[in-house]
């Protein structure tokens, strides 16, 4: 089980079972989003994640071409999870909203095109300029 939520507490997850995939994303969003040159995520089926406490939710044309929707606390404003249009019936937990960290196991990097040149953390996965088939 992966468990995680925000800074104040206030927004809550947990997710059963084997992660689909993790990864950094390189997209100008998540660098925004994050104050970094990336966003750690871990992708579970949405019926595998159980969220509790409000939300507030900003959607955006994402990497893809597509919306993108991240969510976060309305109290401290920790950005927590997203979805994703490009991949539906699909959650991201972003890896920093994580309690243990140490459960975060990057296996991709994607929109490496636009990986700014001082952030060197996907040396060793696997790399996309995209979305894999995208």
């Amino acid at each position: 089980m992966i468990t995680g939520g925000c800074l104040c507490g206030a927004l809550r997850y947990r997710a059963e079972g084997e992660p689909l995939l993790q990864g950094l994303c390189h997209c100008r969003n998540c660098q925004r989003m994050s104050g970094a040159g990336h966003a750690g995520f871990i992708c579970f089926a949405e019926d595998a994640v159980t969220v509790e406490g409000e939300t507030r939710s900003y959607a955006s044309t994402g990497g893809s071409g597509t919306i993108a929707t991240r969510y976060s606390c309305p109290t401290c404003h920790s950005v927590v999870f997203g979805r994703a249009e490009a991949m539906p019936g699909r959650i991201n937990l972003y890896a920093g909203s994580l309690d243990d960290t140490s459960q975060f196991k990057p296996q991709v990097a994607i929109f490496t095109r636009s990986r700014p040149p001082w952030d060197d953390s996907s040396r060793g996965l696997m790399c996309y300029e995209k979305v894999p088939g995208g």
